[in-house]
């Protein structure tokens, strides 16, 4: 292939770039924003299935440099007693999940890409597409660029979903916003390998300490999509505040001291399935395809999975057509799977105490369960010829 074009600038889009310079493709990234994503006060969690995919295009070191080990989830009430302690599977000690801030990785990833030769260009918002062997793509610039194929990574809004099937479903909210910060110099009392993880009488909470003293933290706000759009910090402190109130939760420590600027609020949308992956030299990888809830901590490792998985496809087989349909048949059921892992429908709701009684006991059995291997020992051997 000549060239292949690139929809959306973060993990998925970035890495899927790196993967193919791997195998000696030619990428082109187009990035709807003028500059890079900064990922205000946010952070992510690499799993173990994500470094192993990293590590098979001599990636994983872009993770590593910048972040800390991070395997267990202490699970607690409101009252700060003890439910149980999760302990995420790893191969082994030396290669489990590890944090870092979103910024970070994405900094580390554009100047990896840049490295070994990826074009990447800033403005470029997708509105169109069309197909004549190659592709084109049109943007909202007034400009286009021409390809052999186009592959969305255009997050959970993506233009390139559409454009492959009108009638692909949108992705579902999952009736909570999370709002996320970082504070310095102001920790409760925490394990710095841990993160902590508070089922309070109205909402969840945690936070992670670095090595460095930032605490991180995040809050599930049960609320409309748009309840927190445009909302401003003394806003999101007073929500939070409410939420909260009178319960022995460590994290409200972090949530207090955080400045104004370290704030930050999303919504969180869940997409089960895609019917359509690929259509017309057009295929998608990570949030454009499959959207899980945060509570399985799998957005960026299964993108990064997506982005090897698809180059390895591009580079043992070269019908395009037949390439796409290996990259479907290598990744649905899987990706599928993991996104049932985390999928929550709102049914009747029981009354609070009888709910948080039940949903506490709930918790407690899952730190009980056998490790599910299946979702974070995945390996992806690179130098199997997917051909075969």
């Amino acid at each position: 292939m000549s060239r292949i074009l690139i929809i959306g600038g973060g993990v998925a889009g970035l890495t899927t770039a790196i993967a193919l310079r791997q195998a000696g493709l030619r990428a082109t990234v187009c990035e709807a924003h003028p500059v890079a994503a900064d990922g205000r006060g946010a952070f992510l969690t690499i799993m173990a299935n994500g470094r192993d995919a990293l590590r098979a295009i001599d990636a994983e070191h872009l993770v590593l440099e910048r972040s800390f080990a991070s395997r267990h989830v202490r699970m607690r009430d409101s009252h700060d007693h003890g439910l149980g302690v999760l302990t995420i599977p790893t191969p082994d000690p030396d290669h489990g999940p590890r944090t870092m801030r979103r910024a970070e990785l994405y900094r580390a990833l554009a100047d990896e890409a840049l490295r070994r030769g990826v074009e990447i260009e800033h403005g470029k918002r997708l509105v169109g597409v069309r197909h004549h062997g190659g592709v084109t793509a049109f943007f909202a610039d007034d400009t286009s660029v021409g390809g052999d194929l186009l592959i969305g990574a255009d997050g959970v809004r993506s233009t390139t979903r559409s454009l492959i099937d009108p009638k692909a479903p949108p992705p579902e909210y999952t009736g909570w916003n999370i709002v996320m910060g970082a504070v310095r110099d102001a920790p409760p009392a925490s394990d710095r390998d841990s993160y902590y993880m508070y089922f309070g009488r109205r909402a969840t909470c945690g936070h992670i300490t670095a090595p460095d003293g930032e605490t991180w933290w995040f809050a599930n706000v049960p609320c409309g999509e748009r309840d927190l759009a445009g909302a401003s910090p003394a806003e999101l402190r007073r929500r939070l505040g409410d939420l909260f109130a009178g319960e022995q939760i460590g994290t409200i420590q972090a949530i207090r001291a955080t400045a104004d600027d370290r704030l930050t609020a999303t919504a969180c949308f869940q997409l089960p399935t895609v019917p359509t992956w690929s259509r017309a030299g057009m295929t998608l990888v990570g949030d454009a395809l499959h959207v899980a809830s945060p509570s399985t901590t799998q957005g960026a490792s299964m993108a990064i999975e997506d982005a090897v998985t698809l180059a390895m496809c591009l580079r043992d087989i070269p019908d395009t057509t037949a390439a796409l349909h290996a990259y479907e048949r290598l990744r649905r059921e899987r990706v599928e799977r993991v996104v049932r892992t985390g999928f929550r429908r709102h049914g009747p709701r029981l009354p609070g105490p009888l709910r948080r009684l039940l949903r506490d006991r709930a918790v407690t059995r899952r730190t009980r369960r056998p490790d599910v291997d299946w979702l974070h020992l995945h390996h992806i051997d690179w130098g199997r010829d997917v051909s075969a």
